[in-house]
């Protein structure tokens, strides 16, 4: 009796799944969990020198971006420059005018992963930033980072309505966590 316990037991602990949600190939990074609205994601054009991937759209509002370029950056490159540049340069124009940003703050991450120890994304630059309306009232909210690996530049971010429910911190850092470098 202990032998067939031991032999289920062995089967259930090797049958879990370590699947990722979602397989970026270029460059190389999967999500070990998705919200629902991206999952699967909506695929722009991917290439090995760049891509775009969205969520799909939905009723609340909540949107999320992904970019990728392949890119030399200098060794001494100012990440946290790098990502207010990028992303000023890459959210619509319309809201610029109206974009509050936050400074600048480091997360590790894949540390939710299972690869964390080994196919970690390394220190994720980050930061916040609200839309404002003439009145100064919060419309937009969301969360931006971005993670340099294998001579890739990702920006990733979220945005979401001002009145909405959604814990951007949470939500945005819990799939940052989960994302992992696939083996070469």
């Amino acid at each position: 009796m202990t032998v067939i316990f031991l032999i289920t037991a062995i089967s259930l602990a090797g049958s879990q799944s370590t699947e990722p949600a979602y397989i970026l190939e270029y460059p190389g990074v999967a999500f070990g969990e998705l919200p629902d609205i991206m999952n699967p994601p909506v695929e722009g054009t991917l290439t090995e020198e760049s891509g775009v991937i969205t969520s799909r759209s939905n009723s609340n509002g909540l949107e999320y971006h992904l970019y990728y370029w392949k890119e030399d950056l200098e060794p001494n490159t100012r990440k946290a420059d790098w990502l207010d540049e990028r992303f000023r340069d890459t959210i619509s124009p319309d809201l610029l005018p109206s974009l509050l940003i936050s400074s600048i703050d480091w997360m590790e991450g894949s540390t939710d992963s299972p690869y964390w120890e080994t196919n970690s994304i390394g220190l994720v630059t980050t930061l916040n930033f609200n839309v404002i309306d003439e009145n100064s009232l919060i419309i937009g909210r969301g969360r931006a980072c971005a993670a340099f690996a294998r001579g890739y530049s990702i920006l990733f971010y979220m945005l979401t309505p001002g009145d909405g429910t959604t814990d951007v911190k949470t939500g945005f850092d819990s799939i940052v966590s989960h994302m992992y470098l696939v083996d070469e």
